[in-house]
């Protein structure tokens, strides 16, 4: 199998610090070297030359936290309350042109291979969707799961089990305030993968606690509905005492947590996926994202739904996350590879450049700055884009 030699101006394999005038060797799918490119090139001789001047050479995206299937549903409602917010993405959805989701899905996941993603992982919530996966990337499918009774468990995990088969990475019970106490338990005993929206706004932090204010009130009198029984708890105490707090479980959103929380995830060993945009517009709130890494969590990004983000677009992420985190441009660019890696439980397989990894990567152009990670958070669209070695988008394609 021929291999390639790609390079550019830099390289930032994440694992380490960046190198000037970097590359890597690739043969089929995975990485075989990296180093200098003038030293690849006298021990690879017969490799295929690919440099990209001016740019960055660095690991595929990892988007941890993604809602494709709501791609083609208009810009973000207003930001004010949250049960008003969810009311409106549910009567967008019912709106929505049956038989549209795969449609939806394929549109999104262009985008993010467009956008430098190679992994995403993307909550499966409407029937039909995960057929309009692209054979290009990673699709790491999270079936959604609501019940809010017992009696509607049983019904809910076959409606899951239906969606996405082939790119099925773990199950994603909803949240606490539309899933009850036995639809938890019965995804947890299954053993896999646990995606889960948790602490993302006063209302829900109210309504676990108590079991009333808008959630109640609002959101689940308009729909005609009961909600599920309130825990009585912090949402992440709520997951613990449940025996469902563990290194296969993924909490996304976590903006209205303590330092117990972020401790007990910490022990725990639990992933947490920030969306800093969405909280952004939905709120205003911040996660505390400097706490959780200080605290040795693991971390990653998402984009969540382009309803609450406004789009697809993690390079956006990480700029906010800097912003609104105080973390380094190395952080985001962190979270947004490895970090993304550990939360989803890929392992070294993807997120940085290391030899058997597997060759995804984005040649971006580079933004001014006063180093390598300053000067990837300020570009822009990426010049080229492969997946498993194979050009998927930009001048690479």
């Amino acid at each position: 199998m021929a291999e390639a030699l790609v390079s550019a101006s830099w390289l930032v394999p994440v694992e380490g610090p960046p190198v000037e005038g970097g590359g890597l060797v690739c043969s089929g799918d995975r990485i075989v070297a990296v180093g200098r490119k003038r030293d690849l090139s006298r021990a690879f001789p017969a490799a295929v030359r690919n440099d990209w001047p001016g740019c960055a050479l660095i690991p595929g995206w990892i988007n941890a936290h993604a809602h494709l299937e709501l791609t083609d549903l208009g810009d973000p409602p207003p930001p004010g309350d949250f049960a008003g917010w969810v009311l409106e993405v549910i009567r967008r959805k019912r709106a929505a042109p049956p038989g549209g989701w795969a449609r939806a899905v394929a549109r999104g996941a262009r985008r993010c291979l467009d956008l430098g993603q190679t992994t995403v992982a993307d909550v499966a919530g409407c029937d039909g969707g995960a057929a309009g996966y692209p054979a290009a990337g990673r699709w790491c499918a999270f079936p959604e799961v609501i019940a809010e009774r017992p009696d509607q468990v049983a019904a809910a995990l076959a409606r899951a089990d239906a969606r996405a088969p082939e790119h099925r990475w773990g199950l994603s019970p909803h949240a606490p305030y539309t899933v009850c106490g036995e639809a938890l338990a019965a995804v947890r005993d299954r053993g896999g993968r646990l995606m889960i929206h948790v602490a993302e706004s006063t209302e829900e932090i109210a309504f676990c606690r108590t079991g009333g204010g808008p959630i109640r009130d609002r959101l689940f009198r308009t729909i005609g509905q009961a909600p599920p029984v309130a825990p009585g708890c912090h949402p992440v105490v709520w997951l613990d005492r449940a025996g469902a707090l563990g290194p296969a479980t993924i909490l996304v959103h976590c903006v209205h947590v303590g330092a117990d929380h972020v401790g007990l995830l910490r022990a725990r060993g639990a992933g947490v996926v920030l969306c800093p945009r969405s909280n952004r517009h939905l709120s205003g709130a911040r996660a505390p994202g400097r706490a959780f890494l200080d605290a040795g969590v693991a971390v990653g990004l998402g984009t969540d739904s382009p309803l609450s983000s406004g789009g697809l677009d993690l390079l956006g992420e990480m700029r906010v996350a800097v912003e609104d985190y105080g973390w380094r441009p190395e952080e985001a660019v962190r979270a947004a590879t490895r970090g993304g890696a550990a939360v989803l439980g890929l392992g070294r397989a993807v997120g940085a450049f290391v030899p058997g990894a597997r060759a995804d990567m984005l040649a971006l152009p580079l933004g001014p700055g006063r180093d390598p990670w300053e000067r990837v958070l300020a570009g822009e669209r990426p010049a080229a884009v492969w997946s498993g070695g194979r050009p998927v988008a930009g001048g690479a394609a």
